[in-house]
This record gives C-alpha cells, sequence and structure tokens, in this order.
C-alpha cells in the first residue's frame, strides 16, 4: 500500500511545464509495482536513508547523496532500504504531479490499488508488475530475480 508523504516544492504552473519538483518520505513498507512513464523522465536524488532501485530488470543502490535517472519508457520502480528515506523527485515535463495528488489521501489497502490502476493510466503510467521482495535483493548492478 501507499507510505509515503509527499509535498509538491515547485509546479508545472511555475515552470511553464517544464519540470515539477516534489519531496517524498517513504517509509520500508511501501509497495510500489513496477511501471513505464511514457510522457516523463524522473530524476530522483536520496536526501536521506537507503533505496533499492529496480530500473530495466538491474539493481541500483543509493544512499544519502545518490541521484537516478529514471527515463520515459524504463520499466522501473524502488524500495526503501533503511526504516525511512526523504527524496527529492524531478519530474521532466511536469505533469504527473497530479498523480501523487490523486492518491495522497487514500489508507485503505482494496481503495488504494483500485485507484492506482485509474490514476496510473490517466497520467500515462503503464503498471507492468509486482515491485521487487526483498528477495529480489541480490549483489549491486545485478539482473533482478525472474528478470
Amino acid at each position: 500500500m501507499h507510505n509515503e508523504s509527499t509535498s509538491l516544492l515547485v509546479t508545472g504552473d511555475q515552470t511553464g511545464g517544464r519540470f515539477a519538483l516534489l519531496e517524498t518520505t517513504a517509509t520500508d513498507t511501501q509497495e510500489l509495482p513496477l511501471h513505464t512513464h511514457t510522457r516523463e523522465d524522473e530524476l530522483i536524488y536520496v536526501v536521506r536513508g537507503d533505496v533499492t532501485f529496480y530500473r530495466d530488470g538491474m539493481r541500483l543502490e543509493g544512499r544519502t547523496g545518490t541521484c537516478v535517472l529514471l527515463p520515459r519508457g524504463s520499466e522501473h520502480t524502488y524500495r526503501v532500504a533503511s526504516n525511512e528515506a526523504q527524496l527529492l523527485i524531478m519530474l521532466m515535463p511536469a505533469g504527473l504531479e497530479g498523480y501523487y495528488q490523486e492518491l495522497d489521501d487514500i489508507t485503505d489497502a482494496t481503495r488504494y490499488t483500485e485507484r492506482l490502476i485509474t490514476v496510473a493510466a490517466k497520467y500515462g503510467v503503464k503498471l507492468t508488475g509486482p515491485g521487487p521482495t526483498t528477495a529480489d535483493c541480490i549483489d549491486d548492478r545485478s539482473p533482478v530475480a525472474g528478470k
């Protein structure tokens, strides 16, 4: 389920649609499915914590100070490896920030999953499979199990 707190720092309206900047605090209980973006690139900076990113079948470690590019069309997700992580997420171009706003207030797991599918499609996000489990945590930059 969705266990994030997200704040919109810079909106697409403020940048003429060129980019948006979000700050999110995510926990290790978060379950984010594998997905692709059809409209934007994501640039994620790890402000605090440890995050394992999965991009196109590869595992990338993201410790405090790490920056990871998730280009549009790449299949990706991430999993918080520490108890909590603080991330800055730049979306280029802007537009996807509405996705986060539409999902932010849902606390019921069943309702969240149903809403996620609808909202993802609205914003050009294609859900491609379940997110990785801790068993998928293998050597850095190694293919993810099952890929």
